[in-house]
C-alpha cells in the first residue's frame, strides 16, 4: 500500500518564510554593515516597520535605503524577502539577483532564492540548482537538504528525499520537522522491513513538537502495526488533543477500540470522524477517508450490540451507496430471521430487565472510565450485568475495567465470557489474543490471533507481528511432535 505523504513548510510561499527558517536563519553578515547616514536610518526604519507587521511600508523604507546606497547585499536580499511576501514577485527577483551579484556565496539569500523561485514561480528545476550550488558553497548549511528532500518526495523519489532529510536531520539535530519529514519517507518507502527507523524518526519528531498532530496519528499506526496497541491507543489520542478534527486518527481509534472489543467507542469515534467536514481535512493534508469502511464497521457494531432493526437500515444504506445491494442482501435476510425468532423467543418467555436502563448502566460507566474514576465505572457495568447477564458492552468494559486495574486474569476470564456470547465478535477474540500476549502466553497468543484471522479474513494491520508469534507456535509444535516421535 502506498501512501502520499506531501508536507510543505511553506504555507503557500517561501515568504510566509516557515518558522523553522525564520527563526535559525541568519546572513552572516550584519544587516547594514556599510550603511551610514540616511541610508542606515531608512534600513533601521525598515526593521521597525517589519516587526510591527507592516510589510508594505517596511518595503518602502528598505527601497529608499537601497537608492540611498546601492552596494549593501543584505539590503537587497531585505528588499527582496519583504517584495516577495507583499507578492512583488518581479521587484523580489531583481533583488535577489542583485544580492547574489554583490555576493556570488551568499548562501542564505541562495536558498531563500530558491525557495522563491520554487514556491513563487513554480520553477522546480532552477530551484534545484540553486539549492545544489548551496551545499556545494557550504556543505554544512543545512535548510537546502530539506527543501530538496520535499521536493524529491514530492516526486516519489524516496531514496532520494530520505538521503536529504537524513543530512539535514545531522545537521540540525534539533529540528522536529526534518525527523517528521524523515519518518513518513521511510515509514512510506517501508510498509515494514525498515519500520524501526520509520518509528525512531517519528519519535524524535514528536520530542521536538509535541503539538503535531500527524506524527502522533504516524507513530499510533506504526505501535499499532508492532502489536503494542496501548501504545498506539496513546498516539491516537495525543494527535486528537492536538486536532481534534483529525478524522484520521478518530478513525484509527475507533478500529482499536473494536479490536479491543468496545464497540460503545467504537462508534462514537466513528461518529466524530465522519462530522469532520472533509474540506479541512483536504487543506490540512491529513488523510482522507473512505465513508463506506466506517458505515459498515458502524453496522457490525449495531449487530453485535444486538440493535438488529438498526443494523438491517445500516447495511441497506450501504447497498445504496456501494450500488451493490446483492452483497448486502443474504446478510440482510439473516438478521430478519433473527429478529423474528427473538420476537417469538420473547412472546414465550418475556425479558426481565428493561434494555434501555441497561444501555443506560453502560454509558454511564463509559463516562466514569474516561473520567478515571475505574471504581465507578466497574460498579455501573456490573449493575449492568446483574440486570443483563448476557450483555456484551457490559462484559467486555468489565473486562477493559479488569486489565486497567492490572488483574489480568479476571480480565481473561471475562474475555472468555464475552467469546461465549457472541462467537462471532471477532473484535473480543482479537482482544484475548492481546491480553493473551499481556499475560506472556505467546503461544496460545499466536493460536488466538489465528482464529481472529479465520473470522475477519485478514489481520488488522501489518500481520508481521503475528506472523512471528505463530512461527513460535509451529517451532514449539515441531519440538513436541519430535519428542513424541523421539520416546524423550
Amino acid at each position: 500500500m502506498r501512501r502520499a505523504f506531501v508536507f510543505s513548510l511553506l504555507a503557500g510561499s517561501l515568504l510566509s518564510i516557515s518558522p523553522m527558517v525564520q527563526a535559525q536563519q541568519r546572513a552572516p553578515d550584519p544587516y547594514g554593515e556599510k550603511l551610514k547616514g540616511t541610508a542606515q536610518q531608512q534600513f533601521q526604519e525598515g526593521l521597525r516597520a517589519e516587526q510591527a507587521g507592516d510589510l508594505n511600508q517596511a518595503l518602502e523604507w528598505f527601497r529608499k535605503s537601497n537608492s540611498s546606497f546601492r552596494s549593501d547585499k543584505n539590503v537587497h536580499y531585505k528588499e527582496a524577502m519583504t517584495a516577495a511576501r507583499v507578492g512583488a514577485n518581479d521587484e523580489a527577483m531583481r533583488e535577489f539577483r542583485t544580492a547574489l551579484n554583490l555576493d556570488n556565496n551568499f548562501v542564505e539569500a541562495r536558498n531563500d532564492y530558491a525557495c522563491f523561485l520554487k514556491f513563487n514561480k513554480d520553477n522546480e528545476k532552477d530551484a534545484m540548482s540553486q539549492w545544489k550550488q548551496c551545499t556545494l558553497l557550504r556543505p554544512n548549511y543545512p535548510f537546502p537538504y530539506f527543501f530538496m528532500g520535499q521536493v524529491y518526495h514530492e516526486k516519489g523519489d524516496l531514496e532520494s528525499a530520505i538521503n536529504n532529510f537524513e543530512t539535514f536531520t545531522r545537521l540540525k539535530p534539533d529540528n522536529a520537522d526534518g525527523y517528521k519529514e524523515l519518518g513518513l519517507c521511510i515509514f512510506e518507502r517501508c510498509q515494514s522491513d525498515d519500520i524501526f527507523s520509520a518509528q525512531k524518526a517519528l519519535e524524535l519528531s514528536a520530542k521536538y513538537a509535541p503539538q503535531n498532530p500527524i506524527v502522533h496519528y504516524h507513530l499510533g499506526f506504526i505501535y499499532s502495526t508492532n502489536g503494542d496497541l496501548d501504545a498506539g491507543e496513546a498516539q491516537f489520542r495525543k494527535a486528537l488533543m492536538c486536532d481534534d478534527r483529525l478524522a484520521a486518527a478518530h478513525w484509527e481509534l475507533a478500529r482499536l477500540r473494536y479490536l479491543r472489543g468496545d464497540l460503545d467507542r467504537c462508534q462514537s469515534e466513528i461518529a466524530a470522524a465522519l462530522k469532520v467536514n472533509p474540506t479541512y481535512t483536504q487543506d490540512k493534508k491529513y488523510p482522507n477517508l473512505k465513508v463506506p469502511p466506517m458505515k459498515t464497521l458502524n453496522a457490525r457494531c449495531l449487530e453485535f450490540k444486538g440493535k438488529l432493526g438498526a443494523a438491517i437500515d445500516a447495511y441497506t444504506e450501504l447497498a445504496r451507496v456501494r450500488g451493490s445491494e446483492t452483497a448486502y442482501l443474504a446478510h440482510i435476510e439473516e438478521l430478519k430471521k433473527k429478529i423474528k425468532l427473538i420476537e417469538k423467543t420473547r412472546k414465550k418467555k418475556p425479558l426481565t430487565y428493561d434494555p434501555e436502563e441497561v444501555d443506560a448502566f453502560v454509558s454511564k460507566g463509559l463516562e466514569q472510565y474516561e473520567d478515571g474514576d475505574l471504581h465507578g465505572a466497574k460498579a455501573s457495568f456490573e449493575r449492568g450485568l446483574e440486570l443483563n447477564p448476557n450483555s456484551l458492552e457490559a462484559t467486555m468494559n468489565v473486562c477493559a475495567v479488569q486489565e486497567a486495574e492490572g488483574d489480568l486474569n479476571a480480565a481473561s476470564a471475562s474475555n472468555q465470557k464475552a467469546i461465549a456470547l457472541v462467537p462471532e465478535f471477532d473484535g473480543a477474540v482479537y482482544n484475548y489474543a492481546y491480553l493473551l500476549e499481556k499475560m506472556n502466553l505467546p503461544t496460545d497468543a499466536g493460536m488466538m490471533y489465528d482464529r481472529f484471522h479465520k473470522i475477519s479474513g485478514k489481520y488488522p494491520y501489518d500481520p508481521q507481528h503475528v506472523i512471528k508469534l505463530q512461527q513460535d507456535l509451529i517451532r514449539q509444535q515441531k519440538v513436541e511432535e519430535s519428542k513424541r516421535t523421539r520416546g524423550y
